[in-house]
């Protein structure tokens, strides 16, 4: 299915959209990936080719994902807020469920444990990054670029230390391939 038909159908938002024999090509050395936050989508692309056209949730107003050229500065399949997360008091009960471990203290004999986030892909210094997480269709996040399990697992996979990334506050410029070969 060409990519300009697949944005075509009704249900496209809530889709992802794999050019086949562009994602069989793909290669760390080849991939780039843009994200455009008014779209909350992503894009893999190959050689400047759309290889997936993806949902994504980035950051809510009070937590903006940050826009510009970034490349992937680690990796790792598994993976652990050290600023988000759930705080427990002595017994084990949950005592904050959305802890950001810079405003809110530990209990004495508490802890504090770290949001997940699988499939790790770090942007910046500060802590933002591609990860498995929760996408509604709209921003969601505390300022990183979430994933759906299958696509954050398709990308690791093809993504490399230095592979660039952009981050976009308006819709995609890429023109889709006219044909779905590479």
């Amino acid at each position: 299915m060409e990519h300009s038909f697949f944005r075509s159908l009704p249900a496209w938002k809530k889709s992802v959209h794999r050019n086949k024999p562009l994602m069989a090509s793909a290669t760390p050395e080849t991939t780039s990936i843009e994200i455009s936050i008014p779209e909350q989508r992503g894009l893999l692309l190959v050689n400047g080719a759309i290889a997936m056209d993806f949902p994504v949730a980035t950051g809510k107003k009070s937590h903006p994902t940050p826009t510009g050229t970034y490349t992937i500065l680690d990796k790792k399949k598994d993976y652990a807020s050290n600023l988000y997360g759930k705080i427990y008091d002595a017994t084990g009960t949950v005592i904050v469920e959305d802890a950001d471990a810079r405003e809110d203290a530990v209990p004495e004999g508490g802890r504090f444990e770290g949001a997940t986030m699988p499939y790790w892909m770090r942007l910046t210094t500060s802590g933002v990054g591609l990860h498995i997480g929760y996408v509604p269709g709209r921003p969601a996040s505390h300022g990183c670029i979430r994933l759906r399990k299958d696509v954050a697992a398709e990308i690791f996979d093809r993504v490399k230390l230095g592979t660039p990334v952009t981050i976009i506050a308006s819709p995609s410029a890429i023109p889709a391939p006219l044909a779905a070969t590479p």
